[in-house]
């Protein structure tokens, strides 16, 4: 059965590799782009996957946007965290509908709105932050998605402590993770995973040796992801020249009494 796009709805925009475009649609704007523009009344009413041509006749394929397309979206007010290291933190943190979930350091709001995708409307996600132009990012970030009601943004330094229900997962993104692991161990549910996410292995090295001092936590990880795209065309696959080498390191662990 065919799905229409309908007015209020995000869309992804795909003209090429290079020119993606996710737009919410609404009825008297423009999506300009270097190839011309379209008019978003053209998009309403047709079903996804279609095919339209811009002002300049480049065609244009109208897709439903998923998680990774948002990444490119997003305001930036800090260094994000990738894709690559959002996916597998979320994969180990073991959330899904209905999860309460804690997450210090939002930055600019990237695994805020992969969190709110996976949590669902039964969901919460309380997100922590010191700065105040760090939270109006991660604010208008998560309204771009539609996913601002299943966030509560405050802010707080969560080294001096966590006052909210207990929490079935938490994501750690400061500079001293090793100086809050007692306050996030205080509000996680027994056997509740904390996932920190850090830049330099000295950092690894730092908290790890904390969650270990402190005998609050077991299963202790710590992991680096490198992805390699390839170009795939006939007769002619190989990987692509540059890739992102490191972005951060992911610290695994399980709260325990």
């Amino acid at each position: 059965m065919e799905e229409i796009v309908r007015e209020g709805d995000t869309v992804l925009v795909l003209i090429n590799e290079k020119r993606k475009f996710v737009a919410r649609v609404e009825r008297g704007k423009m999506l300009g782009t270097d190839k011309g523009y379209i008019p978003h009344d053209q998009l309403v009413g047709i079903p996804y996957g279609s095919v339209v041509k811009t002002s300049a006749g480049v065609p244009a394929f109208i897709l439903k946007p998923l998680r990774q397309d948002y990444f490119a979206w997003l305001r930036r007010a800090t260094q994000v965290i990738y894709p690559k290291d959002a996916a597998f933190m979320i994969y180990l943190s073991g959330i899904g509908p209905g999860s309460k979930v804690g997450e210090a350091g939002v930055g600019t709001g990237a695994l805020s709105v992969a969190i709110t995708s996976i949590i669902g409307d039964e969901g919460i996600l309380y997100g922590f932050d010191i700065s105040d132009r760090a939270l109006e990012c991660v604010k208008e970030n998560l309204e771009k998605a539609g996913l601002r009601h299943r966030a509560v943004l405050l802010k707080h330094d969560v080294r001096l402590g966590i006052n909210v229900e207990p929490l079935d997962a938490f994501f750690l993104d400061i500079p001293d993770p090793w100086n809050a692991i007692t306050s996030v161990n205080r509000v996680l549910k027994p056997s509740a995973p904390i996932l920190v996410y850090v830049p330099t292995i000295n950092q690894v090295e730092k908290t790890v040796l904390a969650m270990c001092e402190s005998k609050m936590f077991t299963d202790i990880h710590a992991y680096e992801l490198l992805l390699r795209e390839y170009l795939v065309n006939p007769g002619a696959v190989r990987p692509r020249t540059k890739m992102i080498g490191h972005t951060g390191y992911v610290i695994f662990a399980r709260k325990v009494l």
